[in-house]
C-alpha cells in the first residue's frame, strides 16, 4: 500500500489535516486500505492513483481525467463528516481537463468554419466601405452587405469582445484589423498560385491581398507553353522549383487551378512542402492528409446546382 501524505485527489494534506490529528480520518492510504480490508469499495481516485506509482492526481500528465463522468461524488473515506456539496465542488475542480506539458497555455479554442467562413465575408464588405470612403457602419448596414441577419453579427463579434458603440455602430479601420488578427492576418502571409490561366483572370482581386499584409509570392505551371510566360509581375515557374521557392518561406497556402492529373500531382508536392492550406480551383476531388485544409470551388459543379433553381 503507498503512503500518501497528499490525498490521491490532491484536495487535503493528510500531514496537516485536522480530522487525522483527531483520529476522525486515518488518512487517504490508511482508509482506503482498511475499506480494502473490509471489502467495501476504495475511492476510484486513490485506486486509479495507486495503479500509476503516483502521489496525487497533481502528477498526472493525462489530458483529461479518465474518472471525470465515472468518479463518485463524495469520498468514501470522509464521506461520515464531509460536507457532501463542498467536497463534489472542489472534486469537479480537481478533475477538469488539464492542458498537457507540450501544448501551449495560450492556445485559442477553435472557431467552427461557419464562423471562420462569415468572418471572412464581414472583412470583405468592410474592405468596400472603405474604399468607399465611409468610416463607421452599424450591425444592420453591414447585415444588407453580407446577407445575413444583423444579431448574427453581433453575435458573432461579441465572441472576441465589444468592438461597437450603441447608436453609432463599428469604426471600419478598428474592426477590420481586429477580424483581420483574428483571421491570422495580423503577421505576413505568402501564398503560391498553381496555375497560371486562372491567375490572369483573378490578377486585378487578388490585388486586396495586399491590403492585409498577404500576397501572392511566385506562380507556377505543369505546362511547358505556360512556363516562362509573364502574369502581371510574376513570371511563370515550373513546377519542379516549388521545392526551392517555398524552402525557408512564409508561404502556407496555397491556390490550385490545374486541371486533371497534373491536378493531383501538384497537391502531392504541396502536402510533402507542408502547406497547410489549399485553395483548390481545379474542379478535381483531392484526397489530403486531415492536417491541410481543402476549400473547393468547382465551377461546373456550382452551375449544375443552379439549375436545380431554374425549373
Amino acid at each position: 500500500m503507498m503512503e500518501i501524505s497528499l490525498s490521491a485527489c490532491g484536495i487535503y494534506n493528510c500531514l496537516d489535516c485536522r480530522y487525522v490529528a483527531n483520529a476522525t480520518c486515518p488518512g487517504c492510504a490508511e482508509g482506503n486500505k482498511h475499506l480494502r480490508d473490509a471489502g467495501d469499495k476504495v475511492c476510484a481516485v486513490f485506486a486509479c492513483v495507486e495503479s500509476r506509482g503516483i502521489a496525487s492526481c497533481q502528477e498526472c500528465g493525462e489530458d483529461s481525467c479518465v474518472l471525470r463522468r465515472s468518479v463518485e461524488s463524495i469520498c468514501p473515506v470522509r464521506s461520515r463528516f464531509e460536507n457532501t456539496r463542498w467536497w463534489a465542488g472542489r472534486m469537479a475542480r480537481a478533475l477538469e481537463p488539464r492542458k498537457c506539458a507540450g501544448k501551449e497555455a495560450d492556445s485559442k479554442p477553435r472557431m467552427s468554419d461557419r464562423v471562420v467562413n462569415r468572418l471572412r465575408w464581414y472583412l470583405t464588405a468592410l474592405d468596400s466601405l472603405a474604399e468607399q470612403g465611409e468610416t463607421s457602419v452599424s450591425s444592420w448596414r453591414l447585415a444588407q452587405r453580407v446577407g445575413v441577419n444583423a444579431a448574427l453579427i453581433r453575435k458573432d463579434l461579441s465572441r472576441f469582445g465589444e468592438f461597437g458603440t450603441p447608436s453609432f455602430g463599428y469604426r471600419i479601420d478598428y474592426l477590420s484589423q481586429r477580424i483581420a488578427a483574428i483571421l491570422g492576418l495580423d503577421e505576413p502571409r505568402g501564398v503560391v498560385w498553381i496555375g497560371a490561366a486562372c491567375m490572369r483572370l483573378h490578377l486585378q482581386s487578388v490585388g486586396r491581398l495586399a491590403k492585409h499584409d498577404c500576397g501572392v509570392v511566385a506562380v507556377f505551371d505543369a505546362s511547358p507553353e505556360e512556363v516562362g510566360s509573364p502574369v502581371g509581375d510574376f513570371e511563370v515557374l515550373p513546377l519542379e522549383k516549388l521545392a526551392d521557392v517555398l524552402a525557408g518561406s512564409r508561404v502556407s497556402a496555397a491556390v490550385l487551378a490545374l486541371t486533371g492529373p497534373a491536378a493531383a500531382k501538384a497537391a502531392d508536392m504541396l502536402v510533402e512542402q507542408q502547406i497547410k492550406a489549399v485553395l483548390n480551383l481545379s474542379g478535381e476531388m483531392l484526397a489530403l492528409p486531415d492536417s491541410v485544409k481543402v476549400c473547393s470551388f468547382d465551377v461546373v459543379g456550382e452551375l449544375l446546382e443552379l439549375c436545380h433553381y431554374c425549373r
